[in-house]
């Protein structure tokens, strides 16, 4: 193509948005080509006249090649340092809303360079999420241990890990929303380690899993919503389910069908239904609703995410965004959820959640598919709009009512084992069946636990004060 061109022409770029080549006659290129040599001579000769007479001059280029000199070599430190991470080591950021926080923040803690840590903060509520050291100052009046923990919040520590080399970095930031109001502080923590340690991170998040997470240790952790997320507020024993005093199969059915369900995700997947379950447990107050969910979790080595949904905070979104974030093997726990609607209407204005948005946040597009099991408790069944206890919503319906004679039987054999049988079903059948909570008979049963003369003593006088609906206490003090 440039063969074909004339000879004595040559092809220049036009002006900024012409969009085309110009031709220019060889004659006027050879013109441009020597002016623009004689310009470039003619200011290197001026620029050497310059420094070769002017000292001036010279003492300026000086001391400005000098001062670049000094800042290079100023910068040159960090500059050399930052290559050098970024050529040869990586970095593992985890925040601190995620579920591997936790595990990595406890596992640190455990380590014994992780006692070198100098950016500590004192708590004295229980907190797991930041990992950190228990510390037993002593006991109260009351005989119960006092315990503090220190809690990592900055500086670093290097650490030998499967034969490489680790520097791990907590770290927190202050959140402020508008007005600059204090919302809390923002954690992480970093782990720096070479490039070539890349393989052992699957394993440090196994360690740390199993340190914490994947270790079935007889404790039910408790979490609680924080933002859109949920904070671990409590790790406490689990409590048997052979404690639990319920009447005749109640307490073998629900544990049954929670570990038919546990057990059949592949079989949901295969036929295409959502793997989700839902537990209604209603009945009069004090008779064991919230313990049956909480001894469920601690069979099966689940978590329990207890969520108020009366909280004024508690958005349609921001419920979805909490119960899709739910941490793993973990059940939801809405209590009394009659005190949030009467029907299909809040009970207060203070409640922002609406009815459409607890419904398709438990069962519906945003509801999400991965296993959860919901329980959702209520003292007024009749209160609740049939929407709401639909199955696919609460699948299963509880019933947990009062005593019956063979629950107060039940109870005191859990105290006093070593009672003659025909002494408890004496004792029992004074008792109307439904006629008292299972609270109220363990409250008179704590009150004279060590004494069962007193038990018999007060036993008529106890029932009396009930049918009257009497508060029990006030009885206890003419005993």
């Amino acid at each position: 193509m440039l063969d074909a061109l004339p000879r004595g022409f040559s092809m220049l770029p036009s002006f900024p948005g012409s969009g085309r080549l110009t031709t220019l006659p060889g004659t006027v290129m050879d013109t441009l080509i020597n002016l623009l040599a004689t310009t470039w001579h003619d200011i290197v000769t001026t620029l050497h006249r310059t420094l070769a007479s002017n000292e001036l001059a010279q003492g300026g280029l000086l001391l400005g090649a000098l001062g670049a000199l000094a800042a290079t070599l100023r910068t040159f430190p960090g500059r050399l340092w930052e290559a050098f991470k970024n050529r040869f080591t990586l970095t593992l950021d985890v925040q601190g809303d995620d579920h591997a926080f936790p595990w990595l923040a406890a596992w640190l803690a455990a380590q014994p360079v992780g006692r070198h840590l100098r950016h500590l903060g004192v708590v004295t509520r229980f907190n797991e999420h930041m990992g950190g050291q228990n510390l037993t100052l002593g006991t109260d009046r009351d005989g119960d241990a006092v315990h503090v923990r220190l809690v990592p919040l900055g500086g670093q520590v290097l650490l030998r890990y499967r034969g490489h080399w680790v520097l791990a970095r907590p770290s927190r930031e202050r959140r402020d929303g508008q007005d600059r109001k204090f919302l809390g502080y923002t954690h992480a923590l970093t782990f720096r380690m070479f490039a070539s340690a890349r393989n052992v991170i699957p394993q440090l998040l196994q360690d740390a899993y199993d340190f914490t997470a994947g270790r079935h240790d007889g404790r039910v952790e408790i979490h609680v919503p924080e933002y859109q997320g949920w904070n671990l507020a409590e790790r406490r024993a689990a409590r048997p389910l052979s404690s639990l005093v319920y009447d005749g199969d109640v307490l073998q059915r629900a544990r049954g069908d929670l570990a038919a369900f546990l057990a059949d995700r592949a079989w949901y997947a295969e036929v295409g239904i959502p793997y989700r379950r839902g537990y209604l447990l209603h009945g009069p107050p004090g008779n064991g609703k919230s313990s049956l969910v909480a001894a469920l979790a601690g069979e099966f080595g689940l978590g329990v995410c207890i969520l108020n949904l009366a909280t004024p905070e508690l958005s349609d979104d921001r419920l979805v965004a909490l119960l899709s974030n739910l941490p793993r093997r973990a059940v939801i726990l809405l209590e009394d959820i009659d005190a949030v609607f009467h029907g299909r209407a809040p009970r207060t204005p203070s409640v922002k959640l609406s009815f459409n948005g607890l419904l398709n946040a438990l069962d519906g597009v945003a509801a999400g598919e991965d296993g959860r099991v919901t329980f959702m408790t209520t003292n007024h069944l009749e209160h609740l709009d049939a929407a709401l206890i639909r199955p696919g919503r609460a699948d299963v319906h509880v019933f947990l009512g009062n005593a019956s004679r063979a629950q107060v039987a039940g109870m005191l054999r859990r105290f006093w084992p070593d009672v003659t049988e025909g002494v408890v079903r004496e004792l029992a059948h004074r008792v109307p069946d439904g006629a008292v909570s299972m609270a109220a008979v363990q409250e008179f049963l704590l009150a004279r636990r060590g004494d069962f003369d007193a038990v018999q003593r007060d036993w008529n006088a106890w029932l009396v004060s009930v049918h009257k609906g009497c508060p029990t206490k006030l009885r206890l003090l003419s005993a």
